[in-house]
């Protein structure tokens, strides 16, 4: 499961010459979407070496995808914060993949970062 995010952040560390300076926790977002359609999530972005790093953009992978950020700047054990959005009315398959591009004053940006949304066993 985690062998596609792996991938990511490897096409971006090829992409940009440099290792990514954030991790996210939690490093996946993993749900099954519930009644409404809608995947929430709130996701802490921490500095791997404690430097200070704004976080300057983040972008969805579709229209469905919407990302706000809470907290911009990260430093030490202080994480910035992300909250992403995911309205998953129209998917019709039991597994759906929706990226994100974190963009970063940080070594290594913009920085992938994956949800993974499955559906409810009686809609499949």
């Amino acid at each position: 499961m985690l062998a596609p995010l792996f991938s990511i952040f490897l096409i971006v560390a090829a992409f940009t010459g440099q290792q990514p300076s954030v991790r996210f926790n939690p490093q996946v977002v993993s749900v099954v979407r519930d009644s409404t359609g809608y995947v929430q999530s709130m996701v802490s972005v921490f500095s791997v070496k404690g430097d200070s790093i704004r976080i300057t953009d983040i972008k969805g992978s579709c229209g469905c995808a919407t990302a706000s950020v809470q907290r911009p700047v990260m430093h030490d054990s202080i994480p910035g914060k992300i909250y992403l959005s995911i309205n998953a009315r129209h998917f019709t398959d039991s597994l759906n993949y929706v990226d994100y591009l974190v963009t970063h004053t940080g070594a290594g940006s913009p920085t992938g970062y994956r949800v993974v949304v499955r559906l409810p066993k009686e809609t499949r």
